[in-house]
């Protein structure tokens, strides 16, 4: 199983880099919210809810599709994406969310800066997941939580416009993988959930940590 993952992982990381990719990839994305929402299903639901009157970072942030969810349920948003593109549509739904242009493992926050972060599908454009978490674990206030969706992708996304194919790089996380690199940081583990399809073959991680 390892041996196959890592030939698909080849494939997948051959494709263009996020800011890239995703410049021509916006405007389909967020055509497609019901399909990145089936990665997470309904666990992501209280703790949007619990986010009310909290700073919170949607980290990877793309269109909106959580940022805008977030804002309505009351949170001060920051949204950080390394796509301005995809940044743009997000500031068309809802100019009231801060956007930041930004990368993931060098976040432009200072320390102890926000009470949650959320990061979910975005993990999977990182080559390794350490130094995502460990800037995390630098901008969270003390009891502070991250909720992540570490998505898997069982085939690369073939994608298509007016240019040609193209793929975005990705890299498929072992969920072990990603909770010992947060354990290894000195993050708690509050919940860590496999979503499966009817196969049983996992479709992602949802993992909630705590500073």
């Amino acid at each position: 199983m390892e041996k196959l993952w890592k030939l698909l992982s080849q494939v997948m990381n051959r494709g263009l880099p996020p800011k890239e990719g995703y410049a021509r990839y916006a405007a389909e994305y967020d055509e497609l919210q019901k399909y990145w929402d089936s990665f997470e299903k309904d666990y992501l639901k209280p703790y949007i809810e619990e986010s009310k009157d909290k700073k919170v970072l949607d980290a990877g942030a793309g269109t909106g599709r959580l940022s805008v969810r977030l804002h309505n349920a009351g949170a001060d948003v920051t949204a950080l994406d390394i796509s301005p593109d995809m940044l743009y549509l997000l500031e068309q739904k809802e100019p009231m969310i801060e956007t930041v242009i930004g990368d993931m493992e060098d976040m432009p926050f200072e320390d102890d800066t926000f009470d949650v972060v959320f990061s979910t599908l975005a993990m999977v454009h990182l080559k390794k997941v350490d130094k995502f978490l460990d800037e995390c674990y630098r901008i969270l206030k003390d009891d502070g939580k991250v909720v992540l969706v570490n998505i898997h992708f069982r085939k690369p996304m073939i994608l298509k416009d007016n240019q040609g194919k193209y793929t975005i790089q990705c890299y498929n996380h072992f969920p072990r993988h990603v909770r010992k690199a947060a354990e290894e940081l000195a993050f708690g583990i509050e919940e860590d959930v496999l979503v499966t399809e009817g196969d049983d073959v996992w479709v992602s991680q949802v993992l909630v940590l705590k500073k």
